[in-house]
């Protein structure tokens, strides 16, 4: 699990990537709006509780499906920062994955700004039956330079840990 945490270590993003879809074998279309090769993973905002040294979620994503190239993308995106190509980065991995990230280079310590957005709208309608609206959620904290070059570089093993279907 690939985690980014703020600067007083009490908050963090978690990013797991845990398996990959099996492409359709022999070239059989894939079924309409369904990306094959897409990346199975999950995503929280944690809290970090002093009393008993755990981690708990603010918020939790159930399944998400990540296109297979985004997770390259963040990645990237991180790194450009990093080195100072670019002021920020904002990721949205793909249409209907209710996950945004953006990052912001910021003058002096900590060095970045990280916003995790995270939309509740599809999970809280299905539980209440009705339609979906946009019940979003955003997380702001500052994180380190040195952090997010550990998250970066743990997303990107995690992504080539996932065996390719």
């Amino acid at each position: 699990m690939a985690t980014l945490s703020n600067d007083a270590g009490s908050v963090r993003l978690a990013l797991a990537l845990v398996d990959r879809e099996a492409r359709v074998p022999g070239g059989l279309p894939v079924f309409q709006g369904v990306a094959a090769g897409r990346l199975l993973g999950t995503a929280a905002v944690e809290h970090f509780d002093r009393r008993d040294r755990e981690w708990w979620p603010f918020v939790r994503l159930p399944a998400l499906y990540l296109p297979g190239e985004a997770v390259g993308s963040l990645v990237a995106g991180a790194r450009e920062v990093l080195a100072g190509g670019a002021p920020g980065f904002a990721w949205q991995p793909g249409a209907g994955v209710p996950l945004a990230i953006q990052l912001g280079a910021t003058e002096g310590p900590p060095g970045i700004l990280v916003e995790v957005g995270l939309d509740l709208g599809p999970w809280l309608a299905d539980v209440a039956g009705g339609q979906a609206g946009s019940e979003a959620c955003l997380f702001r904290f500052a994180a380190t330079r040195a952090e997010l070059v550990r998250f970066a570089d743990a997303l990107a093993g995690e992504a080539r840990e996932v065996p390719d279907k």
